[in-house]
C-alpha cells in the first residue's frame, strides 16, 4: 500500500475550500488560478462534487456551494471540539465593545470561526468575516510564528516578510502579539494551547499603555477559559 498522500483528494478538498471561501459564484479558470493547477482538473473536481451535491452551477455555469455543503457544515460544527467548547464561553465572556476573533490557519490564510464586532448579535459572529491573508492579520502572525523562518521566507514576498518578522519575534519571545498599526489601531492575539487556533482582540483605537495592558490581561484570561 502506498504511503504517498492522495493528490486528487488534496486537490478536491482545496478546491472546495476556495469555493466556499468566495463570496460569489466562481468559474473554473479563476479557481484554477487561485489553486495554481490545471483548469481541466478543477472542472473535473467540481463536476464530481456536483454529483454528490457539494457544488452547483448558476445560469452562467459558474460554481457555487451546493446543498450538501450545509449538511457538511452542520456535521463539522457538531464534531468540532474547539467550536462547541469555545462558542458558549465567547458568547458569555467576550468583550462587547471591541472586535473579538477566533481563527485558524489554512494555506497562509486565516479562517475565522468566530468574529464579533461592537453591536453585533452572537449569531452574526459565527464565521462572521471573510478569509484573510495571514500576514495581514494579528491572528495569522501569532499562528505563523510556530513555523521556521526558513519555511516562511519561501512563501512570502520580501515586503510581507518585513511586516511579519518583528511581530513573530514578539510571539516567540512573549507568547502573544501586540500590534500597534500605523493608523492608530491596536490589535493583539495569543494562540490557544490545545488547538491550532488563536484568539484575538482588535478594533482598539489610540489606546494608552495602561489600557493596552488591561486588554492584554483580558485576552489571556479569556484564552485560559477556552483552553480549560
Amino acid at each position: 500500500m502506498s504511503s504517498q498522500p492522495n493528490q486528487s483528494l488534496i486537490d478536491g478538498i482545496r478546491c472546495l475550500q476556495y469555493l466556499v471561501s468566495s463570496d460569489r459564484a466562481i468559474g473554473c479558470r479563476e479557481l484554477a488560478r487561485l489553486m495554481d493547477i490545471n483548469t481541466t482538473r478543477v472542472n473535473r473536481l467540481l463536476m464530481t462534487m456536483a454529483s454528490i451535491g457539494l457544488t452547483m452551477q448558476d445560469e452562467h455555469r459558474r460554481y457555487l456551494p451546493g446543498p450538501g455543503i450545509h449538511a457538511l457544515a452542520a456535521q463539522a460544527i457538531r464534531g468540532s471540539a474547539l467550536f462547541s467548547h469555545a462558542l458558549p464561553i465567547l458568547e458569555r465572556h467576550a468583550p462587547k465593545d471591541i472586535v473579538v476573533a477566533l481563527g485558524v490557519l489554512w494555506e497562509d490564510q486565516i479562517i475565522y470561526i468566530y468574529h464579533s464586532t461592537p453591536g453585533s448579535q452572537g449569531s452574526q459572529a459565527l464565521a462572521g468575516f471573510r478569509m484573510c491573508p495571514a500576514w495581514q492579520s494579528v491572528t495569522g502572525v501569532a499562528l505563523l510564528a510556530a513555523e521556521s523562518d526558513e519555511a516562511l521566507m519561501q512563501r512570502f514576498t520580501p515586503e510581507q516578510w518585513r511586516n511579519l518578522a518583528p511581530h513573530m519575534a514578539q510571539q516567540r519571545q512573549r507568547g502573544y502579539v501586540l500590534w500597534h498599526h500605523a493608523d492608530g489601531e491596536v490589535s493583539m492575539a495569543q494562540p490557544l494551547d490545545k488547538h491550532a487556533a488563536a484568539l484575538a482582540f482588535a478594533g482598539m483605537w489610540r489606546i494608552d499603555e495602561a489600557e493596552a495592558a488591561a486588554r492584554l490581561q483580558a485576552l489571556k484570561a479569556l484564552n485560559q477559559l477556552i483552553a480549560q
